[in-house]
């Protein structure tokens, strides 16, 4: 045993807690800041009478696909060692060490728990488990969280491609339009009257395609993880293609993301993948990036 914020904590051994820490939880749908992942349903593990969940906080019970940072808090029975929190169904669930008791009940362990959620939640609600511990054999009873999944929309126009991905990490979405214009970070309007087609008008500013944001720059996190590149007038027909750079993963260890193009509100094409440690590796700036999407903008 060790001691940790007061509590006495026994160490999770993997052959006794009726799943074994397989990955990192990237396959999860829901993932908890600094806990433990064990692989198997968490309704699925034997239960105890005891230790119970005294009582959960939660402010906000409706969620969006690709969420990060969402708070869960509450106190455990006496006893509790750590507190076990998933998905009813999901590939696994995770082990989240317990907190010291609040000076008005001295004799309950607390929880914080920071949840993110994945890009792609299929169903639109979701019941979260929350179960006590007292050992790495011995699951209280089940206390259950109702989720609503609310979609996360990307924002309106004739062309839109977004890219979304799931941790703190600084993805940069380029995207070469049918002019050759390539719209990232760095040029940020793909406007450019010497490279409209010479039998249109000149055209004005808004014309062209805008990157709305570059989400998580520099390793700052605001909470986004998505990038949206909108032709709000018109899109100019031809070849597209769509690229995802890793600039940095800062200090994570994988971000999982989707890249989508929608014309006129209707689906073009989508794909997912996974940036790696690796992928940080390739050059910055124009060109960069792994191709994600290529597409086709037809005729009027």
């Amino acid at each position: 045993m060790r001691w940790r914020s007061g509590l006495w904590i026994l160490p999770f051994v993997l052959a006794n807690c009726g799943g074994t820490a397989s990955d990192t939880g990237l396959e999860a749908l829901v993932r908890v800041a600094g806990g433990q992942f064990y692989g198997g349903a968490i309704d699925n593990l034997p239960s105890a009478d005891s230790p119970a969940v005294v009582d959960v906080h939660n402010s906000q019970n409706v969620i969006s696909p690709g969420l990060q940072n969402k708070q869960l808090s509450g106190r455990l029975d006496p006893g509790s060692t750590a507190v076990a929190i998933g998905f009813s169904g999901d590939v696994g669930y995770w082990i989240l060490p317990a907190d010291v008791p609040d000076a008005d009940s001295p004799t309950q362990p607390t929880f914080h728990a920071s949840l993110s959620f994945s890009l792609s939640l299929p169903q639109p609600s979701y019941d979260l488990i929350v179960r006590a511990v007292s050992s790495p054999d011995n699951f209280g009873p089940t206390t259950d969280v109702s989720l609503d999944v609310a979609p996360s929309l990307p924002p309106t126009g004739v062309l839109v491609v977004s890219l979304w991905w799931d941790t703190a990490a600084d993805l940069d979405l380029h995207v070469v339009d049918a002019y050759g214009v390539e719209i990232w970070a760095g040029n940020i309007n793909s406007y450019d009257r010497y490279a409209l087609d010479p039998t249109t008008s000149a055209g004005t500013w808004n014309e062209g395609g805008i990157l709305d944001f570059d989400s998580n720059s520099a390793c700052v996190f605001d909470g986004r993880c998505n990038e949206n590149v909108v032709w709000s007038v018109v899109a100019p027909p031809g070849d597209y293609v769509a690229r995802v750079d890793a600039f940095s993963l800062c200090g994570t260890s994988a971000a999982r993301w989707i890249v989508e193009a929608r014309l006129n509100g209707v689906s073009t094409g989508k794909a997912e993948g996974e940036a790696l440690p690796s992928n940080q590796r390739f050059s910055k700036g124009k060109g960069s990036g792994l191709s994600a999407l290529s597409f086709t903008v037809p005729s009027p």
